[in-house]
């Protein structure tokens, strides 16, 4: 375990500062667990988890933003360790036309060392990014006696592929500490360890690093209402993404395996060093096995003129199996 640390932190130093681009991602990060931190992968009370998201954004332009995730991960406890795996799925579509598949797989430890309770995870995978030239118009498609651009003649371009595929690979790290009616929890975590190869053209382009940053506060107000609190910074080169917001969870009823309730909060999501982007309102539900949530951005930028002030939208599903695992042992004793 110590050496695995130490892999870890030097990998976190070796490439703090080589961050350059932007990458995918969901307002309620928090229920998208493996696409915010491989250290995620596990770490839950139970067996095994299934969820999906989707995320429009920007409706009312005619290239729009849709993402699609989907996974699942589970448990197991050889020689009492929890050692956890999932794999996930990842669509996005921007511009019109440009296509991103990923498919991961991820991996998890998790340790409790004097009440904190550790996670450290790795995440490999495929990705494949895909687009339609033939859906756009070059330069040399000017047809001149129309004067109007022609995509069916020839665009002249040598050495352009229609696909890019690489292999990815991204690691986190997470932990929490719970006293009294306190439950901060920390995470950080690293994408496109590998800097990838990432071209149609042929040129030596290489992926930078993705860094996300998050923080959360749980706070135990009294039996039936929880505050949660969240923040989470992203940073690739100049590129940057921080939202922070609340929710207030009001407890219905619970039992042995499940809690019960229904929550409701608002984030705010800007960046560092530049104008702010949008609101988001959202809402959930906790019901026996399953997590709904649901939120929606408020455009804040210079687009809100061109999309009149609407967002994003978006839904969240979790369904979470009971966790058969025993955790506390009693031994019955007879009164006399």
């Amino acid at each position: 375990m110590k050496k695995i640390t130490k892999l870890f932190f030097l990998i976190f130093f070796l490439n703090h500062f080589a961050s350059k681009a932007q990458d995918i991602h969901f307002s309620q990060y928090y229920l998208s667990p493996l696409s915010l931190n491989p250290a995620n992968t596990g770490n839950y009370k139970g067996d095994y988890r299934f969820f999906g998201n989707y995320r429009s954004q920007w409706r009312d332009i005619s290239k729009a933003y849709n993402t699609f995730s989907a996974g699942g991960d589970f448990n197991i406890y050889p020689a009492n360790q929890q050692i956890s795996g999932g794999l996930l799925f990842i669509n996005d579509k921007s511009g019109g036309n440009l296509n991103v598949n990923k498919i991961l797989v991820s991996g998890a430890v998790h340790k409790k060392i004097a009440g904190f309770n550790l996670h450290l995870g790795i995440q490999p995978g495929l990705v494949i990014k895909s687009i339609d030239f033939y859906s756009h118009s070059f330069p040399e498609q000017l047809n001149w006696n129309t004067g109007k651009f022609d995509n069916t003649l020839t665009n002249t371009e040598t050495n352009v592929n229609q696909r890019s595929t690489n292999f990815d690979l991204n690691a986190g790290f997470g932990a929490s500490y719970r006293f009294g009616k306190w439950e901060p929890e920390i995470g950080f975590s690293y994408f496109h360890l590998t800097k990838p190869k990432e071209t149609f053209l042929g040129y030596n382009n290489r992926l930078p690093i993705r860094q996300y940053y998050n923080v959360g506060l749980n706070y135990f107000l009294n039996p039936k209402i929880i505050l949660r609190a969240y923040s989470l910074c992203g940073y690739t080169s100049k590129a940057s993404n921080w939202v922070t917001g609340l929710n207030v969870e009001y407890v219905l009823n619970k039992n042995a395996f499940f809690t019960n309730s229904v929550y409701a909060g608002f984030m705010w999501r800007d960046g560092l060093k530049r104008n702010s982007d949008s609101g988001i309102a959202t809402v959930g539900i906790n019901y026996s096995h399953y997590t709904i949530g649901f939120s929606y951005d408020i455009t804040q930028s210079q687009l809100k003129t061109a999309v009149d002030s609407k967002g994003a939208f978006e839904i969240a599903i979790i369904y979470k199996g009971k966790n058969t695992r025993l955790n506390k042992k009693a031994i019955p004793c007879e009164r006399y």
